[in-house]
């Protein structure tokens, strides 16, 4: 690998080094230990260290993630922030959430201002949650869905035997 790479207003089928610079680029898939992105678009991104502004990311495997005003698609790694942008699914073992949205955020603990999720499952969250579903509510969801099918299948049963 290359120690560092600037790509400035290029698209990239892939690209690859210790440190990647990316300023107005698109890339499909992009390994490296240190990425600094600046309205950019990457597919697929696996890095130690991840700094994004204004892009969008599809998929993200890091140890440690800053997006401001990004878009992701899933995101897993041991820290995760996120300000002032948007996430589809976002695993992670800590997160920071300011004035941000996730469909799934799943994090053994959660940090932010506002913090607005489809489903949130963390085992400690300090700052204003405005979730669908809360980790209490997910729980409730999954045992009335199991209660509901296992009912449908208790059904489907009886029928048959006639």
């Amino acid at each position: 690998m290359a120690t560092e790479k600037t790509v400035a207003r290029q698209n990239l089928e892939s690209a690859s080094a210790e440190t990647l610079r990316m300023q107005q680029s698109a890339a499909n898939n992009v390994s490296t230990t240190l990425a600094s992105l600046n309205m950019s678009a990457v597919g697929s991104l696996q890095a130690e260290h991840v700094e994004s502004k204004s892009s969008a990311l599809g998929q993200v495997q890091t140890s440690d993630l800053n997006s401001e005003l990004g878009f992701i698609g899933v995101a897993s790694g041991v820290d995760v922030t996120l300000r002032d942008g948007a996430a589809g699914v976002v695993i992670t073992d800590a997160a920071v959430v300011d004035n941000a949205s996730a469909g799934v955020l799943v994090a053994r603990e959660v940090h932010g201002s506002t913090i607005r999720t489809g489903v949130l499952l963390a085992g400690r969250v300090d700052g204003t949650v405005h979730a669908t579903f809360d980790t209490q509510r997910a729980i409730i969801a999954g045992v009335a869905a199991g209660l509901s099918f296992g009912l449908i299948m208790s059904i489907l049963r009886l029928f048959r035997r006639r």
